[in-house]
């Protein structure tokens, strides 16, 4: 074997030229697929790294009750007087654990910044199984009185970004929204929660849910919805019996939830109310529900690269067997078994594959950094990361030794045929029919996968630019944006107002504003509330949900945001607490609940109530705006924020006069610090950042299946090129004859070129059908554009059309340059 190898090093080393194409070729398929392996490993393959993460569910309900809730995933949320009762009473699981998300301000050496905090039970690491790096983690002790154990955990990311890793920060105290907290440990280095990319930098118990949210009262509202719930199943228990066994625990708590409301909800109807149990070995994982469609559909484009390389690999590796045919058959002839040939061919193409391979890891690892650069700001926090590791490698060596067979196997069978006299007979030059007709079903395949990735190209860059064209409802260029959350250190409403409107008026002054508004629910904020609402004269069909977006503004939000007025007025100073309550409504608003006719003057309340109390006065309609890009636009009521029941989180918008905005951000910086030094600002950045971001995913498909179609035309056009030179040199003698016989170069020339039409026509309508079926796979990620659209698919036919033209037009002159005596003389 050893001798094999060394001989298939200096056989490789004479043919330097086809060895540096394969490796390369080989690399960029091979690179481009780990990187992608990457990203799929650890936003959709990856496991909570906790102790028997299968054994997790989390628990999931479709009901609805009436109350409130607050949630910062996708994840079905329940109020803890139903946590309680899960944990205490329910059958089937090894135990219940609770945690809810949000951002404090943390204090500590003077220097005040935002922090996401996850706020958790008791048992939470105990029941995962995470340890600490340093000190202790909660144990139930510290979550049985409210307010009674002021402690916290650090993670161990902040504690190294924050602290520098100092264990004498364990046993400090730091200010957790202003109240005084003792640190007491930090968490195992990887743990970064159970919500894949939040990267909580701190935890609290549920016990300090006044510290975390001093506005809220969850611990004593059971109609307040504010935890996500997980479990771990009993040892030999399945979910369908872990789900039958909780269900009286769940139906107790559902009726500690409807105590004391109006309505009550009968007995048949609580028993429909299910409560169900899904997998949780990746804990909340928001990555992959955003992102796993995206995400294999650029697993397929770049797997679709590399067969398309190996292809094009298998081509040059026949045409050098060809070349190699006088050698096979004396090595034949000398001894040697077919095996030993098949061998040494295949070892030749593992060297490449693994040479490629290796090259490959290198440009895998430059292609993560670079589309982690691309990410959104904290987009995946720490929990998406760039590197090589043991999974990764042993994906790139699986991808090179399949590799190998897959370009190597073929002409490794074909050169090895016991034909000794024929191979000792046949020139260099030429091959056999067999040979042939391989290469030209490498070449059809190859247009074909080239062809779907040429659709996927334009699918994808179709789908940006018609999300980069949606009418967001308002003008998104110079502002900028921030978040800033007086409530945390500011509960009682009439100071957190004091607040806003002092730091509003202090942005306004700065030179170059143009306007100023604030929102709690403002478009690209990602911040959202809502819930139901009574209206005067209309009549909500049976079981209908009247709702929508409720969002508190200040006054100037609608300027500021470039938001028509359609009817009536914005706020103004006379909307402060004790006036009659306005709100302003949204044109799809009036459209559901008010077609043909004016709300103006008309009244609603928040929430429903058997007795209600109309209390707020329609006085404006506001121009439809989106919140999202890909987000219908929803009904929404606008009040002012002076009339809060309770201070929340608000998103500042500052128009800039002139320029992009940019550099307003200092001066506004200085003014937040100025209103108050322990307030931190979040996320200041221009709001036309903040709409690029949300179509991430969108530019990155449009920006990789664009990269991988060139990629694979430039392969299918090599290819076609080397199909099309070695037919022509096998046809030399025939094309002499031809033109020894009256046949003109023009002649010549079409049958070359017909040729070649032929197998891209085979391709292409391969192609075509495979790109058909695979659309219907990611229509859910476009937007504006069918899968079979028929200008794409023709656009793409006819880019491979010229790239199949160009691949075959300079051998197809060159034969038709031929002089006769040459090529009768051939041989």
């Amino acid at each position: 074997m050893w001798r094999d190898f060394v001989f298939s090093l200096r056989t490789l080393r004479r043919s330097p030229v086809f060895a540096a194409v394969a490796v390369v070729s080989l690399a960029l398929g091979i690179g481009a697929n780990t990187a992608i392996f990457s990203l799929v490993d650890q936003v959709i393959l990856r496991l909570l790294p906790v102790r028997d993460p299968k054994s997790l569910v989390i628990l999931h309900r479709e009901y609805n009750l009436n109350g409130s809730s607050t949630a910062d995933n996708y994840e079905s949320v329940f109020s803890y007087a139903m946590y309680r009762e899960l944990r205490d009473h329910a059958k089937g699981f090894d135990g219940v654990i609770a945690r809810g998300g949000g951002a404090v301000t943390v204090l500590s050496n003077g220097s005040a910044e935002s922090a996401g905090a996850d706020i958790v039970s008791g048992n939470f690491f105990n029941m995962l199984g995470v340890r600490a790096a340093a000190g202790r983690l909660f144990t139930a002790d510290d979550d049985r009185t409210p307010g009674a154990h002021p402690v916290v955990v650090l993670s161990h990311r902040y504690w190294a970004k924050r602290f520098a890793a100092s264990p004498a920060i364990v046993g400090q105290s730091i200010q957790v929204n202003g109240f005084p907290m003792t640190v007491i440990g930090v968490s195992a280095v990887g743990f970064n929660g159970v919500f894949s990319g939040n990267d909580p930098d701190v935890y609290l118990t549920l016990m300090m849910q006044r510290v975390f949210k001093p506005t809220w009262q969850a611990l004593d509202k059971p109609s307040f919805r504010w935890l996500n719930l997980m479990a771990r199943l009993a040892p030999n228990t399945t979910i369908q019996q872990a789900q039958a066994a909780s269900a009286p625990a769940h139906r107790a708590a559902i009726e500690i939830e409807l105590a004391g409301q109006r309505n009550k909800v009968d007995a048949k109807t609580i028993a429909s109310y299910k409560l169900e149990l899904h997998p949780a070995a990746q804990g909340i994982n928001e990555l992959r529900r955003r992102q796993q469609t995206p995400l294999l559909a650029l697993m397929a484009m770049a797997g679709l690269v590399l067969l398309i390389a190996c292809a094009n690999v298998a081509s040059l590796t026949i045409a050098r067997a060809t070349s190699r045919q006088r050698e096979m058959g004396i090595r034949l002839a000398i001894g040697a078994t077919r095996w030993n040939l098949i061998r040494q061919l295949l070892l030749e193409g593992a060297i490449l594959a693994i040479a490629g391979g290796s090259l490959g890891l290198l440009v895998a690892d430059w292609s993560t950094r670079v589309l982690l650069r691309t990410l959104p700001q904290d987009y995946a926090g720490d929990w998406v990361k760039s590197g090589l590791n043991s999974r990764l490698l042993l994906f790139a060596f699986t991808a090179a030794i399949l590799s190998a067979l897959l370009f190597a196997l073929m002409p490794a069978l074909q050169s090895s045929k016991r034909d000794i006299s024929g191979a000792l007979r046949t020139s260099s030059a030429l091959g056999t029919g067999g040979v042939v007709w391989f290469r030209k079903c490498v070449v059809a395949a190859q247009v074909a996968l080239s062809i779907v990735l040429a659709v996927a190209a334009g699918l994808f860059s179709n789908t940006l630019y018609n999300l980069a064209q949606v009418n967001l409802g308002f003008h998104s260029e110079q502002m900028l944006t921030f978040k800033i959350d007086a409530a945390l250190s500011r509960p009682h409403v009439a100071d957190a107002v004091a607040f806003y409107r002092d730091l509003e008026r202090r942005i306004a002054a700065i030179p170059g504003v143009a306007g100023v508004g604030s929102s709690s629910a403002g478009p690209f904020s990602n911040m959202n509330s809502g819930g139901n609402m009574t209206l005067e004269g209309y009549q909500p069909k049976p079981h209908e949900d009247v709702g929508g977006s409720q969002t508190a503004i200040g006054p100037g939000y609608f300027a500021a945001l470039g938001i028509p007025l359609r009817a009536g007025r914005e706020f103004g100073d006379r909307d402060v607490a004790g006036a009659p309550k306005a709100v302003v409504v949204n044109q799809a608003f009036v459209k559901k609940y008010y077609p043909g006719r004016s709300p103006l003057g008309l009244h609603l309340m928040f929430g429903g109530s058997d007795h209600p109390v109309l209390d707020r006065e329609i006085v404006g309609i506001a121009s439809d705006s989106r919140v999202g890009v890909r987000d219908e636009v929803i009904p929404t009521v606008y009040y002012p924020y002076t009339q809060w029941v309770e201070p929340e989180r608000l998103a500042f918008y500052v128009r800039a006069g002139r320029g992009d905005g940019n550099a307003l951000a200092a001066p506004i910086r200085e003014a937040v610090r100025a209103a108050d030094p322990n307030v931190p600002l979040i996320y200041l950045q221009p709001v036309s950042l903040s709409v690029e971001d949300t179509m991430y995913a969108e530019r990155l498909l449009a920006m990789l299946s664009a990269a991988f179609g060139a990629l694979a035309a430039l392969l299918a056009a090599i290819g076609l090129y080397g199909v099309v030179a070695y037919a022509v040199a096998r046809r030399t003698p025939e094309i002499g004859l031809r033109m020894a016989l009256g046949a003109l170069p023009g002649d010549v020339l079409r049958m070359i070129l017909l040729e070649a039409g032929k197998l891209t026509a085979a391709g292409v309508i391969a192609g075509t059908a495979a790109a058909l079926v695979l659309g219907r796979l990611v229509q859910s990620q476009l937007f504006g554009v069918q899968a079979s659209d028929p200008r794409i698919l023709a656009g793409a036919i006819g880019f491979l059309a010229i790239v199949a033209l160009a691949a075959a037009i300079v051998p197809g002159w060159r034969a038709s340059r031929i002089s006769p005596v040459t090529a009768l003389k051939y041989e």
